[in-house]
């Protein structure tokens, strides 16, 4: 029996903040802020794109993410709150998310012709249909139901359309360590967000950690992921990304995202 209740919508709603906005270009690196090492890199936009363009050329891997976040109190004060995720990627049109987190712990499905949130907590799930790509069900859920998977724009087939998209300038900070291991940082200003990235120095240009600064809402919060466990050679089993019901799980619907109130998704 499927049953549709405001009262269960922040269980399926509340996944995270996107990881950029839009916005202008990337700027090369100021000549008063530390120098690449030389290693045939030399500016920013270069460690950028090798990014990018590495995992723009992956047909499938699996990271896994520690997050925090900050939440702010209307008297001013931080509360921070941690999750672990880890997501299971084949281009073009399967993706998996296991979210547990201090908040919410959920699952989520994209198998190519539909997507599952599922709370593990209260045994509910939403199916929806689905479109043939990643990049449609990463806009689909955001635009339509409320909800994003954390940092999704690593997942989709063109990293840097999105990304780059919003950065006004970039400053090379050093190479400073993430779990004692040093990795390129570097500064990316926006209109509505800074944030910053550490890139490892190995062979494979990879995100090791990243920083998102609100700092247009009250008390400039921070949302950090660290990414590690990158895996892009182990064969992903297929049905990895089908959901599969548990005994007792009751289905649900979506509420449309303009439906939901604004303390939805805390």
């Amino acid at each position: 029996m499927f049953l549709s209740t405001r009262i269960l919508a922040p269980l399926l709603v509340a996944c995270t903040i996107p990881f950029v906005t839009r916005s202008q270009v990337l700027a090369q690196t100021p000549e008063s802020s530390p120098k690449l090492p030389s290693t045939g890199l030399k500016t920013t936009d270069q460690v950028l794109n090798q990014v990018c363009n590495f995992l723009k050329a992956q047909n499938s891997f699996t990271v896994e993410m520690d997050i925090s976040y900050d939440n702010v109190l209307d008297s001013g004060e931080k509360v921070q709150y941690s999750a672990h995720q880890k997501v299971w990627v084949r281009k073009p049109n399967q993706l998996r998310s296991d979210y547990m987190g201090d908040e919410r712990n959920t699952r989520f499905y994209y198998d190519g012709k539909s997507f599952t949130l599922y709370t593990t907590d209260l045994d509910l799930y939403a199916t929806k249909a689905a479109g043939p790509s990643i990049d449609q069900v990463v806009k689909n859920i955001e635009a339509n139901y409320g909800f994003t998977i954390p940092l999704s724009n690593l997942f989709v087939s063109d990293p840097c359309a999105a990304v780059t998209s919003d950065i006004q300038k970039s400053v090379f900070v050093g190479s400073n360590m993430v779990n004692r291991v040093p990795g390129y940082h570097i500064l990316f200003t926006g209109e509505e967000r800074d944030w910053q990235m550490w890139v490892s120095q190995d062979q494979q240009p990879l995100p090791m950690k990243v920083v998102i600064t609100y700092k247009n809402l009250p008390g400039a919060p921070q949302y950090t992921a660290v990414l590690s466990r990158w895996n892009f050679t182990s064969k992903i089993p297929a049905d990895t990304f089908t959901f599969e019901p548990p005994v007792g799980a009751i289905g649900i619907e979506f509420l449309p995202a303009k439906n939901l109130s604004d303390g939805a998704e805390k």
